[in-house]
């Protein structure tokens, strides 16, 4: 954002038409996958999970489609083929985007945005192209593993991946609950500089962060509930705990180097 043109003008400009765009696209997807999809026969058969649940359901869409055109069933289906394959082209290049700013926003916050003695002197080293190369290779390194073993590990990498998106979700989210919250009280903060502003009103700024609170805390709150309401008690069990211990793991390592500091200081 800071590098952008304008600021001011281009990021709201850009956030709103984006917002509006996603929203009547995303709409229009899910109530013409409603509408089109008998569950039993198309998402209750054991075959669909959350990796391939898009493609299926487009290419059922296409298929649908060509038969409410009354077209022959090989042109149905050659057209569902091609939803599919639409879909998973716009996935690919929406994916290649976020790739890149999902590779570098999580270490630049965590890593390069926090106090560098916290971590050891190779996970903060810049490359040539001020890049933080060994933690971006770290990171691709079990990344990899991850899908590796959700590729080839069967039903239970399947399960895995499940819990494993169902943690992400939550864990994700979760910290943008303290950043809404905290942004009303920042917006009465008086002195500070700032370079531009969106939400000018005060009332506006609590009643937009209320609504966002709202949604933030639903989604989680359901993620965390659907499995037990399915009697899926391993992954209810994985999607509540995970998120629970990877922030008391970041807990005990901020306490671990916080007490080396402190002694380092002292000698």
């Amino acid at each position: 954002t800071d590098n952008m043109e304008q600021p001011e003008k281009t990021f709201p400009r850009g956030l709103i038409i984006s917002t509006l765009v996603i929203t009547v696209m995303y709409s229009l997807s899910i109530f013409l996958w409603g509408i089109t999809a008998n569950w039993h026969s198309v998402l209750g058969n054991g075959h669909v999970n959350l990796g391939n649940i898009t493609y299926v359901l487009m290419a059922n869409l296409g298929v649908v489609l060509g038969q409410s055109l009354h077209l022959s069933a090989a042109t149905s289906t050659i057209l569902g083929t091609s939803f599919a394959r639409f879909a998973g082209l716009s996935m690919f290049m929406a994916y290649m985007g976020s790739f890149f700013v999902l590779i570098y926003s999580p270490l630049k916050s965590f890593i390069m945005g926090s106090n560098p003695k916290f971590w050891p002197e190779k996970m903060t080293q810049l490359n040539k192209k001020g890049m933080p190369g060994f933690a971006m290779w770290t990171q691709a390194v079990i990344v990899a593993v991850l899908i590796f073993f959700v590729t080839f590990g069967g039903s239970s990498a399947k399960q895995f991946y499940v819990i494993l998106t169902n943690m992400g979700n939550i864990s994700t989210s979760f910290p943008y609950i303290f950043l809404v919250a905290a942004f009303p009280f920042f917006k009465r903060k008086k002195g500070l500089e700032r370079p531009f502003e969106i939400y000018t009103k005060q009332w506006m700024t609590d009643t937009i962060s209320i609504i966002v609170l709202i949604v933030l805390i639903g989604g989680i709150g359901f993620t965390a509930i659907e499995p037990i309401l399915q009697h899926d008690y391993v992954n209810a069990f994985w999607t509540i705990i995970g998120p629970i211990f990877f922030g008391l793991v970041a807990w005990a390592f901020l306490t671990y180097q916080s007490h080396k500091l402190k002694k380092q200081a002292n000698k």
